[in-house]
């Protein structure tokens, strides 16, 4: 049985704070919260895909594996045209871009 990744890997965020320090940190995340907090998943396909793409590099880089994954099956069914795979990855996306704002938002009241 497959094992869903964690939402957030520590080891990729770890290697991130190191890579850009504790200054730069809160920027990142705060432009990633941004970025997330201005998309709804929802509404025409090729929109929802370009959007999807846009999160799946910003995600991974932070350490929101799953998000990013996520992110990059939902663009590639946008691409497709295949609907009830959007309205599945749309969901699932959904759920996890809510874990990831509210995960940023403790990361960085965290400092």
């Amino acid at each position: 049985m497959a094992t869903t990744p964690p939402s957030l890997d520590a080891a990729i965020y770890a290697d991130l704070r190191q890579a850009v320090g504790d200054e730069a940190l809160p920027v990142l995340l705060g432009r990633f919260r941004a970025q997330l907090q201005g998309w709804s998943v929802t509404g025409e396909r090729a929109a929802l895909g370009a959007a999807a793409h846009g999160v799946i590099a910003s995600s991974g880089l932070i350490g929101f594996t799953q998000l990013s994954r996520l992110c990059a099956a939902l663009e590639t069914a946008c691409t497709s045209g295949d609907l009830d795979a959007v309205r599945e990855l749309a969901a699932a996306v959904s759920d996890e871009k809510a874990f990831a704002e509210a995960e940023v938002s403790r990361l960085i009241a965290a400092g």
